[in-house]
């Protein structure tokens, strides 16, 4: 069976193909490159193409930002299907994209990809300079004030829509127009698995609110009515910056080596800082408010991505997940089960998703939690071989939701499949 589901995730992934870069399904949900979708599905190619996982990188850094973001939409083609498309953004940069980001998943993808291949020289060469200026971006841009953690500008930037997480300080960003007559998603997924119209009202708001600002960084950050320091888009961060650094290291490049270092030491104490020890987690800060948010979604647990020692320095960390996976059939579920705010069909408001379960899968193993790592593998492998290749899933019955065939879910499988030996 786990030969037929690999030939099945391979097919997913050469129907989704557009040529040097993957759409996330081919359902007509997203008609576009999406930048950590992007990058996790390059894990899934270099299982058996290494060449066409390392194009997958390079064409999504085609449409890096002259300031060195990384946007989180590139729209290479036909963009009808998809709300809020080129015509909303109207981004001028040389690629047709967003005008926010997503999470820095890059650097950590193109270290599995360097070290598993012969000679990487040339291809790590063209893309260390533009990961530096990724980098560099996040912390000038995103934490101009030097606090060490990043803020996000939009939920969607979170990669976690519409966490709960969010809700405090979305509430405060005005509702603008209703845009439900054109939105596009829930033409293709129910609407009772996608996120809310007020929601999809304020996210839309944002966006002109940074359009309006010919999303100029310091402008943006200066008006912007949501900024979040997230702890699990900083996890992920700081996760990636370890990984160029090693990179640089690698690479002879003292200098910059030197830099990212800096920006690791920086991250480590903001951190830390945001560890709640009665809540046994970590919590997220509402920058523009300067209050903490104590809402538990699973970004709260990727510290055990970005650190080594987060199980051992907090076992109350690693107790917690233990109770989110007491509490349903299959792990990991996107916020805290048992919570009035988890709604368990309803995007990153309870479902499971692979591409996280894989991030807490090496984190745990990192940790020294290998019985963990593997309950979630198993979790993982066991969606898929049950349910299929969808979106995300029902933490509770393990049923596929969202789109179907799905780029990330078909390269996480192939991806963890791998696993399967090491844990």
């Amino acid at each position: 069976m786990s030969t037929d589901l690999e030939a099945r995730a391979r097919e997913i992934l050469r129907a989704n193909d557009r040529g040097g870069y993957t759409v996330p399904t081919s359902s007509g949900l997203y008609p576009a490159q999406w930048n950590w979708d992007s990058c996790l599905v390059a894990l899934g190619f270099a299982q058996y193409d290494m060449n066409r996982a390392w194009q997958e990188v390079e064409t999504l850094f085609s449409g890096q930002w002259r300031n060195g973001m990384v946007p989180s939409i590139l729209f290479h083609g036909d963009d009808s299907t998809y709300f809020p498309n080129t015509a909303i953004w109207q981004c001028r940069e040389q690629v047709p994209s967003s005008g926010i980001t997503q999470p820095a998943v890059a650097a950590t993808v193109v270290r599995y990809l360097a070290e598993r291949t012969p000679d990487a020289r040339e291809r790590l060469g063209a893309l260390l300079p533009k990961l530096l200026a990724s980098h560099r971006w996040f912390h000038a841009a995103r934490d101009p004030d030097g606090s060490g953690l990043v803020s996000i500008i939009h939920p969607w930037e979170s990669g976690m829509d519409n966490s709960p997480v969010w809700d405090a300080a979305l509430a405060d960003v005005p509702p603008g127009p209703s845009v439900a007559h054109l939105r596009k998603d829930t033409g293709f997924a129910a609407a009772a698995v996608r996120p809310t119209g007020p929601e999809y009202d304020r996210y839309i708001n944002l966006v002109v609110t940074f359009r309006d600002a010919g999303y100029d960084p310091e402008a943006v950050w200066r008006t912007a009515p949501l900024l979040v320091a997230d702890i699990g888009f900083n996890a992920i961060l700081q996760r990636a910056n370890h990984d160029l650094l090693h990179l640089l290291r690698q690479a002879g490049d003292t200098d910059c080596a030197a830099e990212v270092a800096g920006m690791i030491d920086r991250a480590d104490a903001a951190l830390e800082a945001r560890w709640s020890e009665p809540d046994g987690i970590y919590t997220s800060w509402n920058t523009k408010r300067g209050i903490p948010i104590e809402k538990p979604g699973i970004g709260c647990l990727l510290p055990l991505y970005a650190d080594p020692q987060a199980a051992s320095r907090h076992p109350a960390l690693v107790e917690r997940l233990r109770r989110w996976l007491g509490q349903v059939k299959y792990g990991v579920p996107s916020f805290e089960p048992g919570r009035p705010e988890f709604e368990p069909l309803r995007y990153w408001r309870g479902p499971v998703w692979l591409v996280v379960n894989w991030m807490l899968i090496d984190g745990l193993r990192r940790n020294g939690q290998p019985d963990l790592a593997q309950r979630i593998l198993a979790d993982s492998l066991e969606l898929v071989g049950t349910h299929g290749f969808g979106e995300y899933f029902d933490p509770l019955t393990g049923n596929a939701l969202g789109g179907p065939e799905f780029s990330w879910t078909a390269a996480m499988y192939l991806f963890l499949n791998s696993l399967k030996e090491d844990v």
